[in-house]
């Protein structure tokens, strides 16, 4: 054995062992492996061993033991170091295997290395084994700190990768019934759970499981359900703190030890869904098959998934929120515009039922009327979503049955009623109990109608398929759509009111029409046939006054002269007044028909004017022509023309004392436009609206100025108007009036 020289080993303390080693040896030669415990002592190298000679031996030690490194001997008498090697490595430790040899060329050494030895020390160089030891152990030392390291950083991108893996699922939708059920699937499959489940809180405030990862077979069983570890944890998770539990054992409370029994429950987490110090929920993991540490790594990554979750509820919430105002604001429009489009009240209601039960998404919606005369309760519209739901659109009651729902009674009309489970059903009477289980009706919000105060019913809408509580934004929205209704209750109403007045007034004005056209036909009548026996005396005294004028039968005093003339000058008014009349009675009766021909309008123009020229040369009036250029023929009735262009002429004269009248002729459009233009007294526009009327006269007083039968302008417009044309007045007091006939161009026969 060779001598040892522990003088170049150097001291221990200069390469620090913070703990004790444990040692294998692996050697046959019990002096060789005194020598090696021998050595280490000399370096002052706290440590214990086990040694053994035998390949089993080496197994078991392996097995039972865990050791900081393993001195073999390289060759024994029925095994080698590389099988030594080959067990190690199978136990998965990764600790030093060190040779101590006699003997051991170069390649062997190479080929000892490359196999996975860590070093080796000659056994006549035996003092090397600590510096040998020492460097090898903190090689081993820095390589599972790199290969921790490398396992944390591998960890980390794996957290990494499955943070944004369910951040970008997240992103992906603003459905929260997508992002949650998405979410719980992918921790499942990314953390190798037994069942990811996300809780919620209810209408009532309960925490209820609403998704559960669906790679559970356990799903249905789950959903709908209430958090049973909630309770327990509540605080704790309001506060944000996360609840682990790696084992569940007698530490826990026993309601949770039951609540795991039950479900099978060996580990689990219970991070809570924040934001800005709202609780929106909670994350559950479970694990069921085995226990589970879980690491810290993934603990973060459960706090990181929570926060971004939570972070996305209140966006998606945000975004349900715009959406529901939109809907709303749609649902109300659309009725606005149904009740613009009608007044009639059962298409409004049938609309407004119809839009406000595909908003919701109800099964049924009905509003319902109570009839006060009649005392009766009844169904007004109905809208149903499917043909499986009940109809109740016949539903009609004697009112003294329901009288829980007039006003002022159980004040059920004055409030909005929500009943969304069986619990709330104990504030309904027995009617509407039997009701809502005639219709299958599971949960109700129903609010009244008034129409000017008034009260007139309700709408309710009615789930038949599953349990609803509806927000208060929707029992809001339902406020809204009753005002609505009112409002084109009332607009029906007031239409039907109007209709029937306007009916009732049409009939009096018909019957009062049929009366008047009678009594025009008898005045027409009596008009043309007193005409015709006023005309045959009128005649002899005309003729016979002509006669004596003539002086046939002897000469006429001057007295007798002028009597005569006075007879026959009141006969000639007379028979012009019969001669209106009669124009104006056939006109009136429709039997006046025109004589249309081509006119030279010139030659039309000057034959009018020459019945005036002789009067107003004798009134010192001057008497002025205009016709455009472009004016020469025309079609029309000959005679009805010149008599209204006379009539006119004349009355300008009558009412001219001093300056002009001028005819003027001109086209305008389709028409041609024949203007009588004077100077004279003109027209209060008081008298001008009423100057067209039969009878009618400027001067109409007993001591009057201006002579005239007052038929003129009437029969003159009625004429003008029976060639499809009229006459319209343009007049100012002290500076004159404009008469203006427009004669369109009539056809030729």
């Amino acid at each position: 054995m060779a001598d040892l020289d522990c003088s170049q080993a150097g001291s221990w303390q200069e390469l620090p062992i913070e703990l004790s080693l444990n040692l294998l040896i692996v050697e046959d030669v019990a002096s060789d492996v005194e020598l090696v415990t021998l050595v280490l002592e000399k370096a002052e190298i706290p440590f214990s061993y086990q040694s053994t000679d035998t390949l089993e031996g080496t197994k078991q030690l392996l097995q039972a033991h865990t050791y900081d490194a393993v001195i073999a001997d390289y060759r024994l008498p029925q095994f080698t170091a590389y099988q030594v090697l080959k067990i190690l490595q199978k136990t998965g430790r990764e600790i030093p295997l060190i040779l101590v040899t006699g003997s051991l060329g170069e390649e062997a050494a190479v080929d000892c290395i490359k196999a996975g030895m860590t070093d080796y020390v000659l056994k006549d160089r035996l003092f090397r084994l600590p510096v040998v030891l020492k460097r090898s152990l903190r090689e081993f030392a820095m390589r599972r700190q790199q290969q921790a390291a490398l396992k944390k950083v591998e960890q980390r991108a794996k957290t990494e990768a499955i943070i944004n893996q369910i951040v970008q699922a997240m992103r992906g939708t603003l459905v929260i019934d997508e992002m949650l059920q998405t979410t719980a699937n992918m921790l499942q499959l990314n953390l190798n759970l037994s069942c990811c489940i996300m809780v919620q809180a209810n209408h009532q405030g309960e925490m209820n499981i609403n998704y559960v990862s669906e790679a559970n077979a356990a799903k249905k069983y789950f959903v709908d359900s209430k958090c049973g570890l909630y309770p327990h944890y509540q605080a704790q998770l309001k506060l944000g703190e996360i609840v682990v539990m790696s084992t569940i054992d007698d530490t826990v409370a026993p309601e949770i030890q039951q609540i795991a029994l039950e479900g099978g429950i060996r580990s689990l987490i219970i991070a809570p869904l924040l934001h800005q110090q709202i609780e929106l929920g909670e994350i559950v993991l479970l694990q069921c098959d085995r226990v589970r540490q879980w690491t810290e790594d993934e603990i973060g990554l459960i706090k990181t998934i929570a926060e971004r979750c939570a972070i996305a509820i209140h966006q998606a919430k945000l975004f349900r929120q715009i959406q529901e105002r939109a809907g709303r604001e749609e649902t109300l429009n659309q009725i606005a515009r149904a009740i613009n489009s009608s007044l009639d009240p059962e298409f409004i209601l049938q609309k407004i039922v119809q839009l406000t039960g595909e908003y919701f998404g109800v099964d049924q919606v009905v509003i319902f009327c109570i009839d006060l005369e009649n005392e009766q309760i009844s169904i007004r519209s109905e809208w149903r979503a499917r043909e499986s739901v009940v109809c109740i659109q016949g539903f009609q009651e004697p009112i003294g049955e329901w009288l829980d729902l007039l006003p002022g009674t159980q004040s059920q009309t004055d409030q909005v009623l929500h009943v969304p489970t069986e619990k709330e059903q104990s504030e309904l009477s027995t009617k509407e109990l039997a009701l809502i289980e005639h219709g299958q009706i599971l949960s109700i919000l129903k609010t009244p109608i008034y129409i000017r105060d008034k009260f007139f019913g309700g709408i309710s809408l009615h789930t038949t398929t599953k349990h609803r509580a509806f927000s208060k934004e929707e029992i809001e929205l339902l406020k809204q759509i009753a005002d609505q209704a009112a409002i084109a209750l009332y607009n029906a109403q007031s239409y039907e009111m109007l209709e029937k007045l306007v009916k009732e007034r049409t009939q009096q004005l018909e019957q009062e029409k049929l009366i008047s056209e009678a009594a025009n036909l008898s005045k027409s009548d009596f008009l043309s046939n007193m005409s015709h026996e006023l005309r045959t005396p009128l005649t002899g005294i005309l003729g016979f006054s002509n006669i004596l004028l003539q002086q046939i039968f002897g000469p006429l005093n001057a007295k007798q002269q002028q009597y005569i003339e006075g007879v026959a000058s009141c006969g000639n008014h007379l028979l012009e007044l019969i001669n209106d009349l009669l124009d104006l009675s056939k006109v009136e009766a429709g039997k006046e028909e025109l004589a249309v021909e081509t006119i030279v309008v010139e030659e039309l123009c000057q034959s009018c004017l020459a019945f005036i020229r002789e009067q107003c040369l004798q009134q010192n009036l001057e008497l002025k022509i205009l016709i455009a250029s472009d004016v020469t023929t025309w079609v029309a009735d000959r005679r009805r023309v010149k008599q209204i262009l006379v009539n006119l002429l004349s009355n300008a004269v009558k009412f001219t004392e001093h300056g002009s009248v001028t005819l003027q002729v001109k086209k305008s459009g389709n028409n041609l436009e024949l203007s009588v233009i004077d100077t004279g007294i003109g027209i209060d526009k008081a008298e001008q609206l009423g100057l067209f009327q039969p009878f009618k006269q400027l001067d109409s007083g007993l001591n009057r100025k201006y002579e005239g039968t007052g038929l003129g302008l009437a029969l003159s417009r009625k004429l003008a108007r029976l060639h499809g044309g009229d006459i319209t007045l343009k007049s100012q007091m002290g500076q004159g009036s404009c008469f203006t006939l427009h004669l369109p161009m009539s056809q030729l026969p």
